[in-house]
């Protein structure tokens, strides 16, 4: 212990001692705490699982082929299938006052129609990056990212299937495609999430609400 007069010979008060305690004890407290906040990244977490770089791939790589053939024919036959909407569209508007039925179901359609079309092939192509990420990445973050994007396709992919093929004079193979596209997103989703690939990913990072309540 180093006193401030500079004499090794004296003897410490109690009052030094325990401000050298305490002083010892905030300082591993502080390093537990970043220990637990920022946990050391293994060198090497070793291959990553089948499930992750041949499942999830395999499944989402068949649900993007299902998509682009629904997608393909919606542009090949979009001004079919906006006529259809709007016809489907203007029984409903027509009790809304001030509004034109006609010209207004005609807008919708013009515009829900491509925006399905190009939007969620976009959003599939950037869930397959992110899938590719995991495993190059090595990332948790990433992978619940990914989870969240396949909810979100999940979400508009029957909605599109049934505004633009969901009719008597469609073919049924067309809704079929998107409902497999469905199918096998979900399977690719549950492939991120085998106990395999939990075990290989990063261990989660503990969060402390008291701790981010007090800014610390």
């Amino acid at each position: 212990m180093t006193f401030p007069d500079g004499d090794p010979d004296r003897i410490p008060t109690q009052a030094e001692l325990d401000a050298e305690d305490l002083a010892e004890i905030a300082r591993r407290s502080k390093d537990t705490a970043e220990r637990d906040r920022y946990p050391t990244r293994p060198v090497d977490p070793g291959p990553p699982p089948l499930a992750l770089t041949r499942d999830a791939r395999v499944a989402w790589l068949l649900s993007a082929v299902a998509g682009l053939i629904w997608v393909v024919y919606g542009f090949a036959n979009l001004s079919v299938t906006t006529s259809r909407l709007a016809n489907r569209l203007r029984p409903g508007l027509e009790d809304v006052p001030d509004v034109d039925s006609a010209e207004k179901a005609h807008s919708l359609a013009q515009f829900w129609p491509p925006a399905f079309l190009v939007g969620i092939p976009i959003v599939v192509a950037v869930s397959g990056l992110m899938l590719v990420g995991i495993a190059r990445g090595h990332s948790r973050n990433l992978r619940n990212v990914y989870l969240a994007t396949v909810v979100v396709i999940l979400l508009f992919v029957p909605v599109s299937a049934d505004l633009l093929f969901n009719y008597p004079d469609s073919p049924r193979w067309v809704w079929t495609m998107a409902w497999i596209q469905f199918a096998l997103l979900i399977v690719s989703a549950l492939m991120t999430l085998r106990r395999s690939v939990g075990r290989w990913l990063p261990t989660t990072m503990r969060v402390r609400p008291m701790r981010v309540a007090r800014g610390g």
